[in-house]
């Protein structure tokens, strides 16, 4: 059910109470408080749409410790001496792992790496990178974060995506995980059930058709999402992943504001939104988030945190 749809029902009730109490049909004040009612719940029912934490409208992950334990998953990276294959019969049901190659080890989850099982009590976060890809700035920062030994999440807008493949494809074989943000960067809320299915299974199949492999991750643009959203992702195997701390680097601060404001919310299991990307319009400099990115890297490590893509968390979390 689309959120307008219950924002007018609940308004439209408060209207007819109004109605109805001015004429003496029920007592005026009765009338006034449940109409008052009645617009709180409306306008609270488009709160738990915009607003990026709840499951109000269906599972919504805001932090590592949501995400689903893996079923069935494999990785490989190219450059790197690691293959790991998961595989299990459900959501909570047990898990097998056949590892070749060096040992991911405790202290350094470096380019093709996994979180040993073991370790997923340790403090993790992820960067999140929205809009991308969009030279010269994700290639800038993919540098950073090969330079780094750093994984992270990148959430793709599909038509931008064909534009740039090879930037894709580089995500994918420097082991980071690629997620769908959207195929045309649009406000869902505001499209219909039937667009909003077919951008998810336009964007899966353009990510998949560069990489080889289906997203399994969303995140909606701006966020947003009410049951008929959810339902949608949910019709496409995907996990709607939003976020817990949100620098809002696309507002033209710096890279040291941008800096300051997630090591002043940074905590373990955090999901960090960040912008390699500028959708719709693609103008705006995100050389700031590039330069932020270095830093964070270095001083979230130095406070102990591992920085992880959601593939190797959930692969870690047994």
């Amino acid at each position: 059910m689309r959120v307008l749809y219950i924002m007018g029902a609940f308004y439209l009730a408060a209207l007819l109470l109004l109605w109805v109490g001015r004429f003496g049909k029920v007592p005026r004040k009765l009338a006034a408080a449940v109409s008052l009612i009645c617009l709180v719940a409306g306008s609270g029912a488009l709160g738990l749409a915009v607003y990026p934490a709840g499951n109000g409208y269906g599972k919504t992950v805001n932090r590592l410790a949501d995400l689903p334990v893996v079923t069935e998953h494999s990785v490989q990276f190219s450059g790197s001496e690691l293959s790991v294959q998961l595989s299990g019969t459900g959501r909570s049901g047990n898990l097998s792992a056949e590892v070749s190659g060096p040992a991911a080890k405790k202290d350094d989850l470096g380019i093709g790496s996994v979180i040993p099982s073991q370790t997923v009590q340790n403090r993790y976060i992820a960067l999140t990178f929205d809009d991308g890809p969009y030279p010269p700035y994700t290639g800038r920062l993919l540098d950073v974060l090969k330079e780094k030994k750093a994984h992270a999440t990148f959430f793709l807008v599909a038509e931008q995506a064909r534009k740039h493949p090879e930037l894709v494809r580089r995500m994918t074989e420097e082991g980071h995980t690629v997620g769908l943000h959207a195929f045309h960067h649009r406000d869902f809320l505001k499209l219909s059930a039937e667009e909003n299915a077919k951008d998810l299974t336009l964007g899966k199949k353009a990510l998949q058709n560069i990489t080889g492999r289906e997203p399994v991750f969303w995140r909606p643009p701006h966020g947003f999402r009410d049951f008929s959203v959810t339902e949608a992702a949910v019709t496409n195997v995907l996990t709607v992943v939003n976020w817990s701390v949100i620098p809002r680097d696309w507002t033209g601060i710096d890279g040291q504001e941008i800096y300051n404001r997630v090591m002043g919310k940074a905590e373990d299991g955090a999901i960090v939104l960040l912008h390699d990307g500028d959708a719709p319009s693609y103008k705006a400099s995100r050389q700031a988030t590039v330069d932020a990115a270095a830093l964070l890297i270095d001083s979230l490590r130095e406070k102990g945190y591992h920085l992880v893509s959601l593939d190797e968390y959930a692969a870690g979390k047994r």
